[in-house]
C-alpha cells in the first residue's frame, strides 16, 4: 500500500483564488459562527426545555452520531448533486432542526432534531472539497484547504462569545443566530457550482432512465465504500483515525485531567482557546513556510507533533505546561488538516472528491466516538500518566507507519521505468460528478 507521489506544492507560482472560492470561504466562516455545537446545545436544552442532565447527555450523544453519519452522507451528496445542492440540503436541514428544538420539548422528538442538527454540522463539509477540486489547479489545493480551515477556526473563535451573550438573553436568540447564518450560507450556495458531467454520461430514453434509477442505490453504496476499498486511501484513513483518537482527547480526557491537577474550568477554557488563537494568527504563515515540504513529510511531522504534544501532558501539572504541550500539537494539527484534504482529492477518481472527503470526516468524528470513552476509562483506571504515555506511543506508531510508507514510495519511485501512481479508479469509472479542471 503506497501513497501517491506528488509534486512539491511550492514548485509552481501561486494563482489568484477565484471568486467562487471566496464565496465558499465566507459561507464556511458564517456556518461555523452560527452552528449549534454540543456544549451550547446542552445549555439551550437545559434552559428552554427543562430536561434533566441525563437526557441532555443522551441528546448530545445523538448529535455526535448525526455528525458521524452526516460526513459520509455529505460526501456522496456533494458528488451526486454538486456543492450547491449539498450545502442547500445541509443548511435547510439545520433550519428544520432548529425549528423543532425551539417548538418541542418531548425527548423523543428532540432526539430526532438533535440527530438532524448533528448531520447538518458535517453534511456540507465535503462540498468544499468539490469546489476546490473543480475550481483550482492541484498546486493550489493545500493553500485553499488551509484557508478554509482558517475560516472555520475564525468562526469557532468568535462563536462561543456571541453564543454565550445571546444565550444569556434568551435561548431562542441562539436558535435565531443558527437560522440566520444558515440562510446566509444557503444564499451564497446558490452561486456555487452544481453537478458536472452528468449530461454526457447519463443514459437516455426510457430504458436508460430505468437503469439509472435501478443503479442509484448501488452507486451510492459504491460511493460510500470506494475510499475504504482503495489500499492507499484506506491505509491513510486508518492512520488518520489513530491520530483523531489522540487529538480529540482535548474534548474528553484533557479537561478531566486538568481538573484533577487542581485547574479550574476557566483555566481549561483559556488554555484550549490558545489552540484557536494560534490557528487564526499563524495558519497562513505555517502553510506558506511548509509549501515546499513533500506531503508525506508533512504527515510524518504532524503525527510526531501530535504524539509529543499530547504525550507531554503526562508531566504537565500547571497551566503553562499544558499550554506548551498544546502549542506542539496545534502545529501538528495545522500541518495535517489542509494536506489531508489535498491528499484525498489527488487520490479520488473523477466525481468522487466529496465521497473521499466525507470518509475522512467520518473517521475523524469516529475518533471522538471511540477515543473519548476509551481515554476516560484509561484515565479513571490507570491515571493520567498511563493515558498520555499511551497517546505518545500510539502517535509515534502512526508516525512510524507514515515513515515506512514514505520510504516504500520513494524506493518505488527510484526504480527504472517507474511511473507516478495514478489516482485511484475504484471498481468502475463513475457516471457523472465533479471533474477537476487544470
Amino acid at each position: 500500500m503506497t501513497f501517491r507521489a506528488s509534486a512539491r506544492p511550492g514548485a509552481e507560482p501561486r494563482v489568484p483564488l477565484p471568486r467562487v472560492f471566496w464565496l465558499l470561504f465566507t459561507g464556511v466562516l458564517l456556518n461555523r459562527l452560527g452552528i449549534l455545537v454540543p456544549s451550547f446545545l446542552a445549555l439551550f436544552l437545559a434552559a428552554a426545555s427543562g430536561i434533566g442532565p441525563g437526557v441532555t447527555g443522551i441528546l448530545v450523544g445523538v448529535w455526535g452520531a448525526g455528525s458521524v453519519a452526516g460526513s459520509l452522507a455529505g460526501g456522496v451528496l456533494a458528488d451526486r448533486t454538486g456543492a450547491r445542492g449539498a450545502i442547500l440540503v445541509s443548511q435547510f436541514t439545520a433550519i428544520g432542526a432548529c425549528a423543532v428544538l425551539a417548538a418541542v420539548d418531548r425527548p423523543a422528538v428532540l432526539g430526532a432534531a438533535a440527530f438532524l442538527a448533528g448531520c447538518a454540522s458535517t453534511l456540507h463539509k465535503p462540498a468544499g472539497t468539490v469546489v476546490v477540486a473543480q475550481a483550482l489547479p492541484e498546486s493550489e489545493h493545500v493553500r485553499a484547504f488551509g484557508l478554509l480551515y482558517w475560516a472555520s477556526n475564525i468562526g469557532a473563535a468568535i462563536s462561543p462569545a456571541v453564543s454565550g451573550f445571546l444565550l444569556s438573553a434568551s435561548g431562542y436568540w441562539l436558535i435565531a443566530l443558527n437560522v440566520t447564518t444558515a440562510l446566509a450560507y444557503a444564499g451564497l450556495a446558490h452561486r456555487l457550482p452544481g453537478p458536472r458531467g452528468r449530461a454526457e454520461a447519463a443514459p437516455t430514453g426510457a430504458d436508460g432512465a430505468a437503469e439509472e434509477a435501478g443503479d442509484g442505490g448501488r452507486e451510492t453504496l459504491r460511493g460510500l465504500l470506494a475510499p475504504f476499498r482503495s489500499p492507499a486511501t484506506a491505509w491513510f484513513l486508518a492512520l488518520s483515525f489513530s491520530l483523531a483518537a489522540i487529538y480529540l482527547q482535548k474534548q474528553s480526557a484533557l479537561p478531566l485531567d486538568m481538573k484533577a491537577h487542581g485547574l479550574s474550568s476557566q483555566v481549561y477554557g483559556l488554555v484550549v482557546s490558545l489552540n484557536g488563537f494560534l490557528i487564526i494568527t499563524t495558519q497562513p504563515l505555517v502553510s506558506r513556510l511548509t509549501r515546499r515540504l513533500a506531503v508525506d513529510v508533512q504527515f510524518l511531522c504532524a503525527a510526531v507533533l501530535v504524539a509529543v504534544g499530547f504525550g507531554a501532558n503526562a508531566v504537565a501539572a500547571g497551566p503553562w505546561a499544558y499550554a506548551a504541550a498544546l502549542v506542539v500539537w496545534t502545529v501538528g494539527e495545522m500541518l495535517l488538516v489542509p494536506q489531508a484534504s489535498a491528499f484525498l482529492v489527488r487520490h479520488a477518481p473523477p466525481g468522487r472528491a466529496g465521497s473521499y472527503q466525507g470518509a475522512y470526516g467520518f473517521v475523524w468524528n469516529l475518533g471522538l466516538v471511540v477515543g473519548a470513552p476509551v481515554g476516560m476509562a484509561v484515565l479513571q483506571t490507570w491515571g493520567s500518566a498511563a493515558l498520555w504515555t499511551g497517546a505518545l506511543l500510539l502517535g509515534l506508531s502512526t508516525a512510524a507507519a507514515h515513515a515506512l510508507t514514505m520510504l516504500r514510495t520513494r524506493r518505488r519511485a527510484r526504480r527504472p521505468g517507474h511511473r507516478s501512481e495514478p489516482a485511484d479508479r475504484g471498481d468502475h469509472e463513475p457516471r457523472g460528478g465533479a471533474r477537476r479542471t487544470p
